[in-house]
């Protein structure tokens, strides 16, 4: 039985800004959006595999997720996602408490680097916020054994519950 996946990444920020003056006030009412999809498949402006989970971290404890074996359970069966190429990465940091922080990247081996730019780079999510990449174009290549370790760290205080979503192809 073929499967098929279609898949839409949106952001926006919408903004109502107001400053009085004397006898009139100015205004500053806009929004920038962005709101693309992706069809079924494996290339240009197509995907064809999404994992998804809700995981919680221990305080200064760290997980290394391998994009070659992500396992999920769907309909009650395990089953592991191989990704080629990431188009799409969200991560939600669902802690509320300012400091309650998640790093990702800079995995010690094999880091999945390619939507960064280095090996050692990592980027701070931090509480009650998100991190959405995208590369709907060409992807970011997934590099078996080399490149394909996405390291997520807690280093705050507290144990930390965050939300992660990677859309790519096979």
């Amino acid at each position: 039985m073929a499967d098929t996946l279609s898949c839409q990444f949106k952001a926006s920020i919408h903004w109502y800004f107001q400053e009085s003056l004397d006898l009139a006030f100015v205004l500053d009412a806009a929004k920038l959006e962005y709101d693309r999809s992706l069809a079924d498949g494996t290339g240009v402006d197509q995907a064809d595999k999404v994992w998804h989970d809700a995981r919680t971290l221990a305080a200064g404890a760290s997980e290394d997720l391998d994009l070659n074996a992500l396992a999920n359970v769907i309909f009650g069966s395990t089953v592991t996602i191989n990704l080629a190429k990431v188009k799409g990465l969200l991560i939600v940091n669902l802690a509320t408490v300012a400091g309650e922080d998640l790093i990702v990247g800079g995995a010690a081996a094999q880091p999945f680097s390619a939507w960064l730019g280095a090996s050692g780079d990592r980027v701070r999510v931090p509480a009650d916020s998100c991190l959405l990449a995208t590369n709907r174009k060409s992807g970011w290549a997934v590099v078996n054994g080399v490149g394909d370790t996405l390291r997520i760290a807690n280093v705050g205080t507290g144990p930390i519950s965050y939300k992660i979503a990677v859309v790519g192809t096979s």
